[in-house]
């Protein structure tokens, strides 16, 4: 399932994400209806454009499927749900199977539906899907399914699916439903997938969420034909871009100097004629400015016919009056929306993008579609490095980065540290900045998905600069990938002899920031601290001096071998722990974090 991007004997990969932390992070957070407590009529339609991470709750009945903007390569309305090998809570499935074997993964299922029709009303169900797209592909013996329930025996009966497949345009499934035993008062329908997780014997980090499908356009309804493929309905198909040529978000007063150089004369929206008849579409753009509550009209709306199944690119001038000296920071919220035909569905007509200016340079757009790092013999002390543009002369406080989660958490005992150069001819220069604390991975559930380190100093930055890291291990960090962002030869690797470009097809997740009076740096996170651990070279037992919150708390110390294998766990109480029975060798001790305070995976050596 990982893409090796290097022939070498040390390879960049770019792997499945271990975890959706914006599902974790908003979890539970909507309150589901009672299945028993709903009973909808015809027609029903959902095309996943509204703003929420969840399916409507006003028509399915559970959680499972993930509603975005990132995952589909062209959609035929903006926004789809999207079933992969994560649970509601973002989490590879506790019962997921390694391939060759299958398993039940997400479950996207209907209320009950008052069908008790006869079958002379022609009911069909339709829908698009496209497996893969921007994620990972579902393999052959992998599956999308469509599933019918049964009232009368209470059962789920499979109706239709798909094998898995490589990344193909939407196809639209038309499915009639005039079996009897369908047609009664409560009948559900359902869409589930079988995923698998790779085998991987040599990487298990590679067991990441795969098998991707992502469905679109959901519509049941009376007195159609198997013929009845036209939606009627003009769309936007594509989230709005950023105001900036690169990046999408940098410093409130870079941006004031580098204004000529980063900012779009244009937005440009895209929508989608789904109808099979001409249709005259106004468009209409606003932006506002959301710290003084203030809107502003770039120009005068506009109208055009569009032509049947055709996709429409309109720029939009976006020229805005921005007050520069009025604040440290700005936020601008660019709205699109279109006037169309009364029978349009009216959800997918208006598009928002939030454009922020704070302290910070990003190129990504905060979502992560796979993770990137070095692997393999060679990547030892490897380096990795983005380069970046300082507008004015300043300081770098730290850098905002997001890791991704691993099956088993294994990357919590891979150390680095962060580093910064200048530049040389295109590509990172001499070293300025060592920050020289060992660090391990963090995780954070935190919506932005990132956590801030803090430099043990400030780094004076002007023109161009690179930011990035030394990994102490030859395994995977785990660094998210933004795949909607190009990385337009911004991310380099060094493997020892010289750097390279990466052809990592997307933007790697790191975003260095500077020091303003309203960087959150007093909130960060806690440091990692070490514990006190002896013998150490050990032979028979280690002791352990543990703090009062851990010694009371019903948690887990975890004991990995130098592979990353977990070996054993102990009760984070255990002051003692026999290691006689262990090989020699090198192991890693990892703590459970308590609250803001993180404690430093411990390396200890069994040796006798």
């Amino acid at each position: 399932m990982a893409i090796a991007l290097s022939a070498s004997y040390g390879q960049e990969l770019i792997l499945p994400l271990g975890e959706n932390l914006l599902l974790d992070s908003n979890a539970k957070k909507k309150a589901k209806k009672n299945v028993s407590d709903v009973l909808l009529e015809l027609p029903l339609t959902d095309d996943f454009s509204y703003d929420s991470l969840f399916p409507s709750s006003a028509l399915w009945a559970d959680d499972y499927a993930f509603i975005n903007n990132g995952y589909a390569i062209d959609p035929p309305t903006v926004g789809v749900a999207t079933m992969d090998a994560l649970d509601e809570n973002g989490s590879i499935y506790s019962f997921a199977t390694i391939t060759p074997a299958t398993f039940d993964a997400d479950l996207l299922t209907s209320h009950p539906v008052n069908l008790a029709y006869p079958a002379s009303d022609s009911i069909y169900l339709s829908f698009y899907y496209q497996p893969e797209g921007r994620g990972l592909q579902p393999q052959e013996r992998d599956s999308l399914c469509l599933d019918f329930y049964d009232v009368d025996s209470a059962r789920w009966i499979n109706v239709w699916r798909a094998a898995g497949d490589t990344s193909k345009p939407f196809q639209q499934v038309m499915i009639p439903v005039t079996e009897e035993r369908f047609l009664k008062e409560g009948f559900r329908f359902g869409f589930r997938n079988k995923a698998s997780l790779p085998k991987s014997i040599e990487y298990r980090d590679k067991r990441g969420n795969v098998d991707h499908w992502h469905i679109d356009y959901v519509r049941l309804a009376r007195n159609r034909t198997f013929s009845d493929t036209v939606i009627r309905d003009v769309a936007f198909s594509k989230a709005p871009p950023s105001m900036l040529k690169d990046y999408e978000s940098i410093p409130w007063d870079h941006f004031e100097t580098g204004y000529n150089t980063l900012y779009k004369p244009f937005v440009t929206i895209d929508y989608y004629n789904n109808d099979s008849a001409t249709r005259n579409i106004t468009r209409y753009m606003e932006i506002e400015d959301e710290v003084w509550n203030e809107t502003y009209d770039p120009g005068a709306s506009t109208t055009q016919d569009i032509f049947p199944g055709t996709s429409t690119s309109y720029n939009f001038t976006s020229i805005y009056p921005f007050q520069f000296t009025r604040g440290e920071t700005g936020i601008f919220n660019i709205k699109a929306w279109l006037r169309t035909d009364e029978f349009d569905n009216k959800e997918n007509d208006t598009i928002v993008r939030k454009q922020v200016f704070r302290d910070y340079f990003a190129y990504d757009d905060g979502s992560a579609e796979r993770a990137y790092g070095l692997r393999g013999d060679g990547t030892k002390n490897g380096l990795i490095a983005v380069r970046f543009e300082s507008f004015i002369a300043d300081e770098l406080g730290g850098v905002d980065i997001y890791f991704t989660q691993l099956k088993d958490s294994l990357n919590l005992d891979y150390y680095y540290r962060f580093m910064v150069w200048d530049d040389f001819e295109g590509q990172p220069g001499t070293l300025i900045y060592d920050d020289e604390i060992e660090r391990t991975v963090v995780y954070t559930s935190k919506l932005n998905k990132f956590k801030r380190f803090l430099f043990q100093e400030t780094v004076p930055v002007d023109g161009t600069f690179y930011v990035g890291l030394l990994q102490y291990n030859q395994y995977l960090l785990n660094i998210g990938l933004d795949i909607n962002k190009a990385a337009n030869g911004n991310l380099f690797y060094n493997l020892g002899s010289e750097w390279q470009v990466s052809e990592a097809p997307g933007t790697l997740m790191i975003r260095p920031f500077v020091m303003r009076s309203y960087s959150d740096i007093k909130h960060q996170e806690g440091e990692a601290v070490s514990l006190k651990i002896w013998p150490n070279p050990a032979a028979d037992y280690i002791r352990l001096e543990l703090p009062e919150k851990i010694r009371h708390r019903d948690v887990q110390m975890n004991l990995y071998d130098i592979t990353g294998k977990l070996v054993e766990s102990y009760p984070a109480f255990q002051q003692e722990i026999p290691v006689s029975h262990l090989q020699e060798g090198l192991y890693l001790l990892s703590f459970p974090s308590q609250g803001n305070t993180h404690f430093r995976t411990q390396r200890i050596v069994i040796q006798r």
